[in-house]
């Protein structure tokens, strides 16, 4: 009997996730990725905001902006690896997670850094993937995000959403370096405002979304 409740509840789970159809959405010129239908797109003062419910997660891609009085002068690959180990460290520190699978790898012929956050709400633990792209003057970064008893199930979702992740395919490396005349000449790394704002508002979306959700699973 155990066993066909479990064939019963994976049958449900691949009709689930067949029937939902994912489509290729433009976040910009520049970079586009699929989600599922339904989502909800914000662009507000040099930010771009898309949320998204797939099953058993919660999607959530940003985009900002570089700010030409506090973005660092990235000049360098290693500069910009340093950019972002500093966002790591700052959205780590402020959500007072647990890095895990921290890796710098190439989207394309960008760089991009990967790392997983776990959170303990006291609901039981929930993870975060996340992946930063800085490219055209501007930080991207795309989390796939869900409860530890979904992990399983959500795998297909997390696979579909990083793995559509596109670029111009003209993009290469010198596009993600900064225009030292449109910044302040902040050397790489130096502590400014930009990190604690994009840290902040990702982070207040993040707690929205596991609010809302906690409230309609009761």
């Amino acid at each position: 009997m155990k066993h066909l409740l479990w064939l019963f509840i994976g049958t449900m789970i691949s009709f689930t996730v067949k029937a939902q159809t994912w489509k290729s959405v433009r976040i910009d010129d520049s970079v586009q990725v699929s989600l599922p239908p339904d989502f909800a797109r914000s662009d507000t003062g040099g930010q771009i905001m898309i949320t998204a419910r797939p099953p058993f997660g919660d999607i959530l891609v940003t985009r900002q902006d570089d700010n030409p009085q506090a973005t660092p002068d990235i000049e360098k690959v290693k500069h910009l690896q340093k950019y972002y180990d500093d966002f790591v460290k700052r959205v780590r520190k402020n959500a007072e997670g647990i890095v895990s699978d921290e890796k710098d790898t190439l989207l394309g012929k960008l760089h991009v850094k990967e790392f997983t956050l776990e959170v303990d709400s006291g609901r039981g633990k929930q993870y975060r993937q996340i992946r930063i792209l800085h490219e055209a003057g501007a930080t991207y970064t795309f989390q796939f995000m869900y409860k530890d008893i979904h992990k399983e199930y959500a795998t297909k979702s997390i696979d579909t959403f990083f793995n559509s992740i596109k670029i111009p395919p003209d993009a290469g490396v010198e596009t993600q370096f900064t225009n030292a005349g449109n910044t302040t000449g902040i050397s790489p790394g130096q502590r400014n405002w930009t990190y604690y704002v994009i840290a902040a508002v990702v982070l207040l979306v993040i707690v929205i979304l596991i609010v809302r959700r906690s409230g309609k699973s009761r």
